[in-house]
């Protein structure tokens, strides 16, 4: 058993922001350190007249109780869930530097919320997705599931959307892919003519598709004589068999990060075949690799209405559906903003 070193929360929250700093967006990191400074404030006991937690090492499943009750009191439950999130994203960090037991970030329970909430139950955080990509781009460049995650997570496009794109649709020379509805070639956007639209690639984004094109793709036809840019032998790939691989390459064991149940993947039920990786508990929903990547823009201060136009979806639905800040986060963007402008 590893012997664990004494150490703050506090002292774990700067080493845990210097370890994600480089990673993870300046605006990203700063939004970490705002959750996690609430826990810090907890375990220092600044509405307390003691300290709770003086060294992690001690922390037990009842103070992350203590903690979640206290936390939730003038909050929503998507704002408790984001910051629980974030907790135990931290403690898994404070689990590899020995400062805290191995079991203790699963002792954190992450509420799931209801569809009467009308919230999605779920996002990739931006760390967890370039880590994913981090391991496609070393030991799958180029592959159809490099491809296929990095499209999503780049433009937040539905999944409708990708499973329409032809290799036609990919324009190279100037970086981009062309969105279109064509029902009567096999092929819908959720949003109809009203979803077409011209989507732009960063340059490794595009060197990536580029290649992939060139050098892995599936060189056949559709039905309707058309080139899928996701194909397979027999045509273009279903958006069933896509939304597959997008649950295999985000379970945690498929790209080293590791069993939370510390289950052996050779033995486990949940891997080897596409279908086994469905039922993965750890996996992320495709729909929430959109949200993901929505959310990132929006604490990255990207004006809401471009991220609108680019994802095609209404302010009022991304508001509804797909904004995870908390209202704290926005003030604290929108006093960049004014500070100081006087």
């Amino acid at each position: 058993m590893t012997e664990l070193e004494p150490i703050t929360p506090r002292e774990a929250l700067e080493l845990y922001c210097e370890d994600i700093d480089g990673e993870l967006s300046p605006n990203s990191v700063r939004a970490k350190r705002y959750q996690l400074g609430k826990f810090v404030d907890w375990c220092e006991g600044a509405d307390a007249d003691e300290t709770r937690v003086e060294n992690l090492n001690e922390i037990t499943g009842r103070d992350f109780t203590r903690f979640k009750n206290w936390r939730s009191e003038g909050i929503n439950k998507v704002t408790l869930r984001t910051n629980l999130s974030a907790l135990r994203s931290f403690m898994r960090f404070c689990v590899s530097v020995d400062a805290v037991p191995h079991a203790v970030p699963e002792k954190i329970n992450v509420p799931n919320l209801d569809r009467g909430e009308n919230h999605n139950d779920e996002h990739i955080e931006e760390s967890e997705a370039q880590t994913i990509l981090d391991y496609l781009s070393r030991f799958e460049y180029a592959s159809m599931d490099h491809v296929l995650f990095k499209l999503q997570w780049t433009t937040a496009m539905r999944m409708s959307g990708l499973h329409s794109l032809d290799v036609g649709d990919f324009n190279a020379e100037d970086g981009t892919l062309s969105v279109s509805h064509r029902p009567d070639e096999g092929t819908r956007l959720k949003n109809r003519e009203d979803g077409e639209r011209v989507v732009t690639l960063d340059a490794e984004t595009e060197g990536v598709v580029r290649d992939y094109i060139e050098y892995q793709r599936v060189r056949v036809e559709d039905d309707y004589g058309r080139r899928p840019l996701f194909s397979s032998e027999y045509g273009r790939m279903s958006k069933q068999n896509l939304n597959k691989r997008i649950y295999r390459v985000t379970a945690p064991c498929y790209t080293s990060r590791g069993c939370p149940a510390d289950r052996d993947p050779l033995e486990c039920d949940h891997t080897g075949s596409y279908d086994n990786y469905v039922t993965c508990p750890y996996n992320t929903r495709p729909h929430a690799i959109r949200g993901g990547s929505i959310t990132y823009w929006l604490r990255n201060d990207v004006p809401k209405k471009a991220v609108g136009d680019r994802v095609n979806a209404s302010m009022k639905t991304l508001d509804r559906h797909y904004d995870e800040r908390s209202e704290e986060e926005k003030a604290e963007q929108r006093r960049d903003f004014f500070d100081g402008s006087n």
